[in-house]
């Protein structure tokens, strides 16, 4: 669960415990769910769910019916800033499914985020951290961009330390390894076989994957979702990149938090620190986005 992340961590942590990828759920809420339990078969050691909300009181039936002995939370985030109205009352919603965690589970939580480290205190299970901070249990260092290959990192567990090189781009694709990690580490996996299966995964579409054009053009795709923080770490991936040229297409900010104005403007100047060419495609925005960028030092021409 979490606001986003979870399509990525959820195929991670399939192919880390021996499954196929393209056996991940297509949907995350409601029927699909539903399906996705009644699908489950007793021979099955291991299944992988992943869980989404669009509103309030949500999470907790879902945790209740489904009951996992892990429970891995990825981040929280404004996607449901009109529903849920703000980060503490969303990590309250989505904290149920570390409520119902028997003290024999685990806990798997994002220990970079505040919100999800919250999370600590509303839990009886065992909790294992992941990010890149000292801290955490599972964590990364280093993180080097092999565009368009992927990312190398230093991996830090309780089982050693390795070198890694993984298909997924940018720092913030490091993360969903990282649980991956966590998880079939707590299932008592092979850190070796784990690291092995997972430096093949392929990245996930519409998030952060890179596409090559006919022209040798190199497109890199982060249209799943629109909230702030997906756009702003989609745009330090790319300042990321050695390029002569960066275009940057971007439409409107899925939920933005307060007014949208001076979101708009600093996005626009945000691309113009990347991008030699910006083209925005919104209504109602357009003025917004171009004034930023062109505060930001872009030219009206390349706007």
């Amino acid at each position: 669960v979490g606001s986003f992340g979870k399509t990525t961590t959820t195929r991670a942590i399939l192919v880390a415990l021996g499954g196929d990828p393209r056996a991940a759920m297509n949907h995350n809420a409601k029927c699909s769910l539903a399906l996705a339990l009644l699908r489950i078969r007793p021979h099955q050691r291991h299944v992988v769910l992943e869980v989404g909300i669009s509103g309030p009181n949500q999470m907790a039936e879902y945790a209740r019916v489904i009951r996992p002995d892990i429970a891995v939370v990825t981040a929280i985030g404004s996607d449901h800033n009109r529903s849920l109205r703000s980060l503490e009352v969303t990590r309250a919603e989505k904290s149920h499914i570390v409520r119902v965690l028997s003290g024999s589970g685990a806990a798997v939580l994002n220990g970079d985020d505040p919100n999800v480290r919250w999370m600590r205190g509303q839990t009886r299970a065992r909790v294992v951290t992941f990010g890149f901070d000292e801290t955490n249990d599972v964590r990364a260092s280093r993180p080097v961009l092999d565009w368009p290959h992927g990312m190398r990192f230093r991996l830090f567990t309780r089982e050693g330390a390795r070198d890694v090189h993984v298909r997924l781009v940018g720092r913030p694709m490091v993360y969903p390894i990282l649980a991956a990690v966590a998880v079939a580490l707590e299932e008592g996996l092979a850190l070796d076989h784990v690291i092995g299966a997972l430096e093949g995964l392929d990245p996930t579409p519409g998030r952060l994957e890179p596409v090559p054009l006919a022209g040798g053009a190199m497109l890199l795709r982060d249209d799943f979702k629109g909230s702030q923080e997906t756009i702003e770490a989609a745009l330090d991936v790319l300042a990321d990149i050695s390029a002569n040229r960066r275009i940057v297409v971007l439409g409107h900010v899925s939920e933005p938090v307060g007014s949208t104005g001076p979101i708009y403007r600093h996005l626009g100047a945000r691309v113009a620190q990347v991008a030699s060419r910006a083209v925005f495609v919104t209504a109602g925005n357009f003025s917004k986005y171009s004034a930023g960028a062109k505060q930001g030092g872009l030219p009206p021409g390349a706007v």
